[in-house]
């Protein structure tokens, strides 16, 4: 019988993990800028698991 590698299995539990939070509110976010020649901002988030995720977007621009 054949079995899951165990950093596959590692990583769907990460997606799962990722998934679950989809339909929760962070209790706490952090904008940051990361570079401003990049126009990118750093988005730090707390979730009420005490887990943290962070990802990067364009930096929004002001309303004309």
């Amino acid at each position: 019988m054949w079995s899951f590698d165990p950093d596959l299995w590692q990583q769907l539990e990460r997606v799962r993990e990722m998934v679950t939070l989809q339909h929760q509110t962070p209790t706490r976010e952090w904008p940051l800028i990361v570079e401003e020649s990049r126009d990118e901002l750093l988005v730090v988030r707390e979730w009420p698991n005490g887990s943290i995720t962070a990802y990067t977007m364009p930096v929004p621009e002001a309303p004309k």
